[in-house]
């Protein structure tokens, strides 16, 4: 891939006289004519010693580091259409064979050559005799970058990739991703075989200096940290996110159901309706095939539809919101707590119209928000209050199970969740009649075979899946025994690492710690990928779903939510942790931050002497909106704390207070 140089490509465009932002409004659709003549005539001068030059490069590939000599990787060709890009491999071994974005130390001596020079594309050759590429165009992007493009980035996708283009013989890795983009856009704009001539000329030229790849990009500019490792399925984490306690009990509670010969709508779905609703204090559970489809019915069961607005947090997974769409209503989003992460109830009164019909609030990681503030606020606006408790299995507040708080609420169980069915969804309520209208919903509008009352879906639980749920309820507290045992020892032991604030805990309120969530300081992703590299399974939760695609026709920031979210990053917390696990993942964090923090030291301009103070004040004066308070952490001990070894008693759950 050519990076770098310059050549008479700009002076060519600019005596065309367009710009990019034509290029957005008029895209051909069509490519020039002669176009696949052109590569076909290169291709045919090319053949033979593309050939005995590829054979002395594989060759040389595998006398180093063994097959395969190729690199295959999925790209989006023209139309977005998929498409099997080939390149000589330059990475040292399996692990690094699938990986877009390798590590500079995973290169092998040939293939740091190869990339110089930019052989390592000549199997592209083959791309282009099968009409897949084309010599010059943008070069082809990965498929999930696709999904980011807005809907005028999407022009760059209405010609063949190339070999080489515009923003490669301008210095591409020189390049913000934006600044691609254009490049590319013009490209399509202006396509001629006068241009593509210039190019090809000054691709030459690059490569014969040898300026092909040198700093090769090791990251991709556009995607999340979280992305780039989802492109390289081989490398998985030691220690994973999330680990589901599954045991004999679950197998032999899904084999008694598949001997029981019913296996939809019986009677494990009754009971663990039944000892769920008993476990959270209210009066009735209602089971669904997923915890999505569990929102949306219980909107539905309140007549929430097209013309209403619900209020919800944008710190949250998409489905609160998408379900809101799903019913035809409108999500409002509304920002957070700083410390908890939770909607703040102080934004309702200023969201508020006269449209606006219930407040759907999230409990972020399992903590509950501030339901009293909350039941007080939506009962001055006459406003429904709906809990999604989807992360808040057996959470507290003030000594009151959640999911009794609000008219409604919905508990979910995918297999990150502290207890898990595989998939699937709970609604509880203390309402009979909301009861009786989502089993309705569930379950085709019939309240007996074959007699509809209402539109409904087919949105059961299977028997095996309650089954499992009602073996999981019974290990619910010692499960989360255990991991507000590791969390609390993790917060000890991060408040020794400066630029990192551990979860903050609400006084009156317990938390299951379905997740575990800090606020960095500093460069946030490069301790993800820091930890990741390392084999400890990290990620984002969540990032706003204002800012999400399908809700960009939204003109609103918040500023707290978007604050935060730059911020956060989760770390495993679940209940089968070692204490071995728990002291790697903190020593690892610790040891992410420092590094993070040398590197940005390292970048660091050194100002002039008896400039630096005069700079500082108008940069200062200049800081927009909000600071992102912290929240408040254990105060460090003397040393660091061992990691917890204690296991809960067993025994029955203590009884529960009623609200």
């Amino acid at each position: 891939m050519v990076t770098r140089g310059r050549g008479s490509t700009g002076r060519y465009l600019t005596s065309r006289g367009r710009t990019s932002a034509d290029a957005g409004r008029d895209t051909p659709g069509t490519q020039y004519h002669g176009k696949r003549i052109l590569d076909l005539a290169t291709l045919s001068l090319l053949a033979i010693p593309a050939v005995v030059l590829g054979a002395i490069c594989a060759l040389a590939i595998w006398l180093e580091d063994g097959p395969p000599v190729f690199f295959r990787q999925v790209r989006a060709g023209r139309g977005g259409r998929p498409f099997v890009l080939l390149k000589l491999r330059t990475m040292t071994s399996a692990r690094h064979r699938s990986d877009a974005f390798p590590e500079p130390a995973s290169i092998t001596r040939t293939g740091r050559l190869l990339r110089r020079l930019s052989i390592d594309e000549l199997p592209q050759l083959i791309n282009v005799l099968r009409g897949e590429m084309s010599l010059v165009g943008p070069r082809p992007t990965l498929p999930y970058q696709v999904q980011r493009y807005d809907s005028r980035q999407l022009g760059r996708l209405r010609v063949r990739p190339g070999l080489t283009g515009l923003a490669q013989v301008h210095g591409r890795n020189r390049m913000s991703w934006p600044e691609r983009i254009e490049w590319d856009l013009r490209y399509v704009e202006n396509q001629s075989l006068r241009l593509d001539l210039a190019v090809l000329a000054c691709t030459v030229r690059v490569i014969l200096t040898g300026d092909g790849v040198a700093g090769h990009s090791r990251h991709d500019p556009i995607a999340q940290v979280a992305e780039r490792r989802c492109a390289v399925p081989e490398v998985m984490p030691r220690i994973r996110l999330a680990k589901p306690d599954i045991g004999a009990e679950e197998i032999e509670a899904v084999r008694a159901v598949l001997t029981s010969g019913t296996l939809t709508d019986g009677p494990q779905n009754a009971a663990f309706e039944r000892e769920f609703a008993d476990r959270h204090s209210a009066g009735h559970g209602v089971t669904f095939a997923s915890g999505t489809v569990a929102l949306a019915a219980m909107l539905l069961a309140e007549h929430i539809g097209p013309g209403d607005e619900v209020i919800v947090p944008s710190m949250t997974f998409v489905s609160t919101a998408t379900c809101v769409r799903h019913v035809g209503a409108t999500p409002v989003f509304a920002d957070i707590d700083p410390r908890s992460f939770n909607l703040d109830p102080a934004e309702i009164a200023r969201l508020v119209t006269r449209k606006t019909r219930a407040v759907l609030t999230v409990h972020y990681a399992g903590q509950p928000g501030e339901l009293d503030q909350l039941q007080k606020t939506c009962a001055d606006h006459g406003l429904l209050l709906l809990e999604d408790a989807a992360e808040a299995t057996g959470a507290e507040f003030r000594g009151i199970p959640v999911g009794t708080f609000g008219k409604s609420a919905m508990f979910s169980f995918t297999p990150t969740k502290n207890i898990t069915t595989g998939e699937g969804g709970l609604v509880l309520t203390s309402h009979a009649e909301t009861a009786d209208r989502l089993r309705l919903l569930r379950n085709h509008g019939q309240p007996s075979r074959y007699q509809h009352v209402l539109i409904g879906y087919n949105w059961r639980l299977t028997e095996m899946q309650a089954a499992i749920g009602r073996a999981q309820l019974r290990k619910l507290d010692a499960i989360l025994a255990r991991k507000r045992a590791n969390a609390g020892w993790m917060s000890r032991r991060l408040a020794h690492v400066p630029g990192i604030t551990p979860p903050y805990q609400v006084p009156h309120a317990s938390s299951p710690h379905m997740l575990y969530t800090c606020l960095v300081a500093g460069d946030r992703d490069a301790v993800l990928d820091h930890l990741v590299q390392r084999g400890i399974e990290a990620r984002i939760y969540f990032p706003p779903v204002h800012l999400q695609p399908i809700f960009a026709d939204r003109d609103r920031r918040l500023p707290v939510t978007e604050a935060v979210a730059a911020q956060m990053l989760s770390i495993p917390m679940h209940s089968q942790l070692t204490p071995d696990e728990l002291a790697q993942i903190a020593d690892t964090v610790e040891e992410a931050i420092g590094q993070a923090d040398r590197a940005r030291s390292r970048t660091l301009p050194t100002p002039e002497p008896g400039t630096a103070r005069a700079a500082a004040r108008p940069a200062a004066a200049a800081q927009p909106t909000p600071v992102l308070q912290p929240a408040p952490t254990v105060q460090p001990a003397p040393t660091k704390p061992l990691p917890p070894t204690v296991q809960p008693a067993a025994g029955p759950p203590a009884p529960r207070p009623a609200r």
